[in-house]
């Protein structure tokens, strides 16, 4: 069956964590398009943004009241608040981020009669241990399989959606794979490997799949995902599977930088990210690497987004396109 719900022009969009990474993007998208927006974030919306919300409001997903203001006239929300990152100095923080605050988002958009609701998951929730084939959207994520606190947050998170669609909610699961291109301002995970590469601080590389897509075809998707997508679902945005070697290759001809030449066993790097963690909590300095980050790189995490692009009618972008913004932009801050 095709679902249709597209967004009346003089409805309003409430992006949550709109002043992020992929969640500027989606602004971008949106008001492209002629639809208003108003962000919810705790950070101000970039300045140098060409394409700005009607709306930006400072707010935090932990405050209900909050929340209930900014969803006030809103039809279509999208939830990309939380964080993206693999480590903390307090492990609870993830919880209360991306599980409860998803609770509480969840909650204010019931009560507030949301028409459309999408929340960003996440692709690591999905790496299994056993699997051997790309991972498709039908996978079953247990929580026993979870590496760390920020994947068991991001899957609570998500089981509490695909619960309120089943209580009458039209929500929607978008996963993004590792997205990557310009406007990485915060520096994601993706976007922090990046860097340290142009500047020559990765010494080696992992023998691992990593899937990656360009983050305004993320964008894409989840405006997609609020037209077509069916309460309940999981769609998962991905483009490219490539080793982390091949990766480097693609980088390394588009930037000039040389390549790192030498391959790190997985329990060197394993043992180098202990340390960093535990250092970490001692001075509060963010590692480099992290514990659920190298573990992730043993599993499988090469993605078949087929599904998901056909049935909402987009196609990714040329990754070298993608890699050369990615490059240019993160090159302006070096």
């Amino acid at each position: 069956m095709k679902y249709n719900f597209r967004n009346k022009k003089d409805s309003m969009n409430l992006v949550i964590g709109g002043s992020g990474f992929i969640g500027s993007h989606l602004v971008r998208e949106l008001v492209q398009r002629g639809e208003r927006v108003r962000v919810y974030d705790l950070n101000p919306f970039p300045e140098d943004e060409t394409y700005q919300p009607v709306e930006a409001v400072c707010g935090d997903i932990l405050n209900l009241s909050q929340l209930s203001s900014a969803m006030d006239g809103c039809s279509t929300v999208y939830h990309l608040g939380g964080t993206p990152q693999l480590w903390s100095r307090d492990p609870k923080f993830f919880d209360r981020t991306n599980h409860e605050g998803t609770i509480n988002v969840l909650k204010t958009a019931k009560q507030a009669g949301i028409k459309r609701f999408i929340f960003t998951s996440t692709e690591s929730i999905l790496a299994t241990p056993s699997r051997k084939e790309p991972i498709t959207e039908d996978i079953q994520p247990r929580m026993e399989d979870m590496i760390g606190p920020y994947c068991r947050s991001k899957l609570l998170a998500e089981q509490a959606v695909f619960r309120a669609a089943k209580d009458g909610l039209p929500a929607v699961a978008v996963c993004p794979t590792l997205p990557i291109g310009p406007g990485d301002r915060n520096l994601t995970p993706p976007g922090r490997m990046i860097s340290d590469f142009l500047q020559g601080k990765i010494p080696g590389y992992l023998d691992c799949t990593l899937n990656f897509v360009d983050v305004r075809d993320v964008a894409t998707g989840h405006r997609l995902a609020a037209e077509h997508g069916q309460p309940g679902y999981r769609y998962i945005l991905s483009a490219y599977n490539l080793t982390l070697y091949e990766f480097f290759q693609h980088l390394s001809r588009i930037s000039g930088v040389s390549c790192p030449k030498i391959k790190i066993p997985y329990p060197v790097a394993l043992a180098w990210s202990y340390m960093e963690h535990y250092l970490g909590i001692v001075t509060g300095k963010k590692p480099r690497s992290s514990i659920a980050g190298v573990k992730l790189c043993k599993r499988s995490l090469e993605f078949n987004g087929t599904w998901t692009w056909k049935t909402l009618g987009h196609q990714p972008r040329p990754l070298d396109g993608t890699i050369r913004d990615a490059v240019n932009w993160h090159n302006k801050f070096l």
